[in-house]
């Protein structure tokens, strides 16, 4: 499998291979103009050279004129010194032949490289007259030129011209290109290597970074911090990773959490569940066993069993709820309620109750009964009957009275249920709407409660977007007050 990083190098290396062959052939193609623009043809080019043709050009109105018009001049040694001065200019010498025989030889030829004299001496000897050029070497260009002179005789003027000038300047020129092609081909790499490290740093880094962290998570490790490297895509990358990695941590806490939490649920299950059916086993054994000789006792043993019972089904169902609010079910039905005629209902469905049991109950009210909230009527009242119930577990013993007060506070509807029980201590006055607090640490009969009520009444009010909290003191009662937002 190629990795990025490798991606990355071999890109860079086709880059710069591509850059080095089109750089040759650039070259070569320079290189290749410019020796035709200072007019050095090839080895095997046998056309006239530039260079020649610039010479030729420059003294033409001077020799083609001179030709036509006075071609004996060229008989003339001070005319053939003017003439040949001006050639030596272009690196060009003059040699006059007339008939077989040389009547001048320009001096600039004793700078010539003299290793073709004899080929040069050759050509000059076999010349006919008519207008040719010839290579005499790699650097050696000869063009002759035929003349008639006013005696009716034949000649020849040869134009020699060295153009190792020119050669130097060309191979100086190539070098200059090699040079600069070299020197830029090691810019690009040391060019394009950086950018590649960079890159290599920049993208490479971050995701073996990424992988890491990846891993580490695999192995159910999330106690660490991915900070971003950069404000861009990978940066966006990182930051999307690190809010993965702490919600995956926020769930594995809840998971944990809820594991711990449903031990001890089962724990307490098993503590609360088994005092009941404990009872109501060892009364059933009683009745089997005719303990109870009198219908009296016999009734009193059924009224305990049926209390346990009923005790046992609170529970149930109790956990039954909790289990729901676990799973984060949505069973909630809203809807917009007057709470002042509400709770006027709650009230006179439990007064007749409670007058049965002796307890007094009141219901005072101090808000504005056209301001609604919204709420589950089903819900709202398994809160109050849990606290309300929570109230009879720990009433007052001579005179138990509880009461129900509704206020308004700003934007919330708040209501308060108050008793004058034996009240909570301060110090635990907060655990009280823990699951499965109990007040009396032992957990025996006297408290008969679940340990579940103010848990679930305490959920179902924040689901509503409420508050709940509790007010005690000592041997005077407890209130438990709890708001609900206004629509």
């Amino acid at each position: 499998m190629m990795t990025i990083q490798k991606r990355l190098w071999i890109s860079n290396l086709i880059l710069i291979l591509i850059t080095i062959v089109l750089l040759i052939g650039v070259s070569l193609i320079i290189t290749e103009k410019s020796r035709e623009f200072i007019g050095f043809p090839s080895s095997d080019d046998q056309r006239q050279p530039p260079v020649l043709n610039r010479a030729l050009l420059r003294a033409d109105r001077i020799i083609m004129k001179t030709i036509e018009s006075e071609p004996d001049q060229f008989l003339n040694t001070d005319y053939l010194n003017q003439i040949d001065n001006f050639l030596n200019s272009f690196s060009t010498a003059l040699i006059v032949k007339k008939d077989n025989h040389i009547v001048y030889f320009s001096p600039f030829m004793a700078e010539i490289d003299t290793n073709h004299q004899s080929f040069l001496e050759q050509q000059i000897n076999i010349s006919q007259g008519e207008s040719d050029i010839v290579r005499i070497s790699d650097t050696l260009f000869m063009k002759t030129i035929p003349i008639s002179f006013t005696d009716n005789t034949n000649g020849s003027l040869f134009l020699i011209n060295d153009a190792t000038v020119a050669s130097q300047e060309l191979q100086t020129f190539k070098n200059s290109v090699i040079y600069i092609l070299i020197s830029f081909l090691i810019i690009m790499i040391i060019i394009n290597t950086l950018i590649t490290f960079f890159l290599s740093k920049q993208i490479v880094n971050p995701i073996i970074r990424l992988k890491n962290a990846a891993q580490q998570i695999q192995k159910g490790d999330y106690n660490f911090q991915l900070r971003a490297p950069s404000k861009d895509e990978i940066g966006a990358l990182f930051e999307s990773f690190e809010e993965a990695r702490k919600q995956l941590k926020k769930s594995e806490e809840t998971q944990k959490k809820y594991e711990q939490s449903r031990n001890e649920l089962i724990t307490n299950i098993s503590h609360d569940l088994k005092t009941p059916i404990t009872t109501i086993k060892g009364y059933l054994e009683g009745i089997r066993d005719g303990i109870p000789q009198s219908q009296e006792k016999q009734n009193k043993y059924l009224e305990t069993i049926y209390q346990n019972a009923v005790h046992m089904e609170s529970l149930i169902e109790d956990l039954f709820l909790l289990s729901k609010f676990d799973l984060d079910q949505s069973f909630y039905q809203f809807e917009n309620i007057n709470i002042k005629e509400y709770l006027a209902d709650c009230y006179e469905e439990l007064q007749f109750d409670f007058q049965e049991k002796g307890i007094k109950l009141e219901y005072r009210v101090d808000y504005d009964e056209n301001k609604l909230v919204k709420a589950d009527r089903q819900q709202l009242k398994r809160v109050i009957l849990n606290i309300i119930n929570n109230a009879i577990n720990y009433k007052n013993a001579g005179n138990p009275k509880i009461e129900m007060i509704l206020t308004e506070k700003e934007e919330e509807a708040q209501i308060e249920i108050r008793d004058n029980g034996i009240g909570v201590p301060d110090d635990i006055l907060d655990k009280i709407f823990e699951r499965f607090y109990k007040e009396d640490k032992s957990r025996s009969n006297r408290s008969r409660g679940t340990g579940l009520g103010l848990y679930i009444a305490r959920k179902i009010i924040l689901d509503h977007g409420g508050s709940i909290w509790a007010k005690s003191q000592v041997g005077s009662g407890t209130s438990i007050f709890f708001t609900l937002p206004m629509t």
